[in-house]
């Protein structure tokens, strides 16, 4: 605490000695003592008030944190396609999204990692083949970009293949006949969650949940995990098939 912030108390303190000093002394008559321990009294009454005001505010400022949502800044933050993720030391890596190809990308070190450690990765991903390329096109508000959205997942499913190709762990990927509404990476006690938007390419709006301090959301996005999952289909990819069956 700075020493301006506790003048009132200084203040007391100097005159209090000082009536003490003299008093002791007998160097002042009984009006001179009587009017200084008033002034001090009179000190302690407006350090008591200031007091007062401090505390009110501190308490209008808890019951308003308390009562308003937060502001939206403060939950939401741009999407890094997970780059932020710490998947350090990760048993299981669960991801879904439309084509991950930055995700997967940025982390196809940590991926290789938890499969050699023996872990597992779960990837869900739109078809390359199906329908749903055309309805992601369209989500997009680029209806003639279906054939853009084929390219950019197969490099996914070649990296993907080629981290099964290692023969370490347990890599699982499944194709999705429609389009998930966020995408979604999964480790440990966290989870960042990107919320699609309907630009195709523009930065999305991105939300990190930890298990014990977002728990009801954290087992709300898991759960959605776990129902994708088991919509979609396994691949056909011949290194991904033999490691999933």
């Amino acid at each position: 605490m700075r020493i301006w912030q506790s003048l009132d108390l200084v203040a007391t303190l100097a005159i209090s000695l000082t009536i003490g000093a003299l008093g002791m002394l007998d160097l002042a008559d009984g009006p001179i003592l009587a009017g200084a321990t008033l002034a001090t009294l009179g000190v302690l009454a407006a350090g008591a008030l200031h007091s007062r005001f401090q505390i009110s505010d501190l308490l209008r400022i808890t019951r308003q944190s308390l009562v308003d949502p937060p502001a939206a800044d403060r939950l939401l933050h741009p999407s890094t396609s997970g780059v932020d993720a710490d998947l350090a030391g990760a048993r299981t890596i669960d991801i879904v999204g439309v084509t991950l190809n930055r995700t997967v990308r940025n982390h196809a070190t940590a991926l290789a990692q938890c499969l050699r450690r023996g872990g597992t990765v779960r990837v869900a991903v739109i078809d390359p083949h199906g329908e749903v390329l055309h309805e992601a096109a369209r989500r997009s508000t680029a209806p003639d970009t279906a054939e853009l959205f084929a390219h950019r997942l197969r490099p996914t499913l070649d990296l993907l293949g080629e981290l099964a190709a290692a023969g370490h762990g347990r890599i699982e990927v499944r194709l999705l006949d429609f389009v998930p509404a966020f995408g979604l990476l999964a480790a440990g006690d966290r989870l960042c969650v990107d919320i699609y938007s309907h630009t195709f390419g523009g930065p999305e709006p991105a939300l990190t949940l930890q298990a014990g301090r977002d728990h009801i959301w954290y087992q709300h996005f898991r759960g959605e995990f776990e129902q994708i999952w088991a919509a979609g289909r396994l691949c056909q990819n011949d290194n991904l098939r033999t490691l999933a069956e």
